[in-house]
């Protein structure tokens, strides 16, 4: 297909869903055509018009600054470090000022659990002191999930770089090419990692990062454990055979 007819086409489903989001009053069937198009052919006026789209229907201006940020940032397929720990940074203020806690990740998984035991045997779960700790109910970590998981792929494909890929080279060179086999130790290591931040009180963001850039001694700790775990793992799990620094 041409790319003006491509052009054109987009335009009139554009123009389409915003004549029907007026006829509604609702600004949702607007929003879910950029939401597609941003996905199968995303381009940076495709952003700019969806945040302006969520700006002018939540009437905040987040969406915009936040499409701005992404229009800015995501187009590299790689950071520099220390552009990264600054938007890191920058993260983990926001969080404190728009949720009055830091960025942590698996407290969500933990009270999706709490839910479902609510939900499947509430006798147990009333009875289980952890659970006091970790309501069931929905708050914002679970958006947090929900939002990393939807930014990276948007991120991907937004710079170009997403392709689906079930097995890695690094895995496939050194263990096989078995999906079934990298799957089940992809969910055995997340459930263990899962497990490790839970007894720890904090994950890779809500210990390591959110402690580091508080100065709490206890993510100090945890950044070098994790940094001579992962070294040692590395190499005891894919030999070193397979594992090359690379400068570039």
């Amino acid at each position: 297909m041409q790319p003006s007819v491509r052009l054109a086409m987009g335009a009139l489903i554009l123009a389409a869903s915003a004549v029907i989001s007026i006829v509604l009053k609702s600004g949702w069937p607007l929003m879910v055509v950029l939401a597609v198009m941003l996905v199968v052919r995303p381009r940076w006026w495709t952003v700019l018009i969806l945040g302006f789209t969520f700006t002018v229907f939540l009437n905040s201006g987040w969406p915009l600054l936040g499409s701005l940020f992404f229009i800015a940032t995501c187009k590299p397929k790689r950071w520099w470090p220390i552009p990264a720990g600054i938007a890191f940074g920058l993260v983990e203020v926001l969080s404190f000022y728009l949720s009055d806690r830091p960025v942590g990740i698996t407290r969500g998984y933990t009270a999706l659990g709490s839910m479902a035991e609510a939900l499947i045997y509430p006798d147990h779960a009333n009875k289980v002191s952890y659970w006091g700790i970790y309501e069931p109910v929905i708050d914002w970590t679970m958006a947090l999930i929900l939002g990393t998981t939807i930014g990276s792929f948007l991120s991907a494909r937004y710079s170009g770089d997403f392709k689906l890929n079930t097995v890695p080279y690094l895995w496939s060179f050194s263990k096989g090419s078995s999906t079934a086999r990298r799957w089940i130790w992809a969910f055995t290591a997340g459930v263990m990692m899962g497990f490790a931040a839970r007894i720890a009180g904090g994950c890779v963001s809500g210990l390591l990062i959110s402690g580091v850039i508080q100065l709490a001694p206890a993510g100090f700790i945890f950044m070098m454990s994790l940094w001579v775990g992962g070294v040692a793992t590395t190499f005891l799990f894919y030999r070193s055979r397979v594992i090359a620094v690379r400068k570039d």
